[in-house]
């Protein structure tokens, strides 16, 4: 678009195509810098809720660890036998819009069963692993949505920089000087008329 500039006539028809694009390309520019706005302020609400991912992390190492622990406790195949007992969640993957993004997200479609653990000490420890994991599965969802919205915002950057810096100043400088170009003419015809009309 840029090298075409060059090349345009001097009327005043240009001055009207020129002025209507570069009118277009700033509303453009309002645009995307709202749309950044937009994004901006739902990652910050989405980086808060990441806050937690430090207590979600200490909450699933001392569950495993808790665990770990009544592994060797109870040995090995105590330890199977009452796991194979328990029916496993049910995960499903979807996609989430942020704002028009679409993000895929780890969702639960149906919590593990431990209706048969009749042990309480097993069952409450697994019953607190699966809770360490369902804050490392919202953990995840969200840090995945921060990344695409990132990558979006750093893609609307890159346009915004590109107009204000590039196509605005080009634009803007090629339409003074047609102008310019555009005032001489008629000014010269002008005098000319004035010439040949004897005054």
């Amino acid at each position: 678009m840029l090298s075409e500039l060059a090349f345009l006539p001097a009327s005043r028809g240009t001055l009207q195509v020129l002025r209507r694009r570069l009118e277009l390309v700033k509303r453009g520019k309002d645009v995307l810098q709202m749309r950044r706005d937009q994004l901006a302020k739902e990652l910050l609400g989405i980086m808060d809720e990441l806050q937690k991912r430090p207590q979600a992390e200490h909450e699933f190492i001392e569950a495993s660890r808790r665990v770990a622990i009544m592994r060797m406790a109870r040995g090995e195949y105590d330890f199977r036998s009452t796991a194979s007992l328990v029916r496993p969640p049910k995960i499903t993957s979807i996609i989430v819009s942020y704002q028009g993004i679409p993000v895929p997200q780890a969702r639960i479609a149906e919590d593990p069963d431990f209706s048969q653990i009749t042990d309480p000490d097993y069952r409450e420890a697994i019953e607190h692993l699966w809770n360490a994991v369902k804050m490392m599965i919202d953990v995840a969802n969200k840090e995945l949505a921060v990344e695409k919205i990132s990558d979006q915002l750093l893609y609307i950057n890159r346009v915004v920089n590109s107009l204000e810096k590039n196509l605005i100043p080009a634009l803007t400088d090629v339409l003074r000087r047609i102008e310019e170009r555009v005032i001489e003419e008629e000014l010269e015809d002008f005098v000319r008329v004035k010439i040949l009309g004897g005054g």
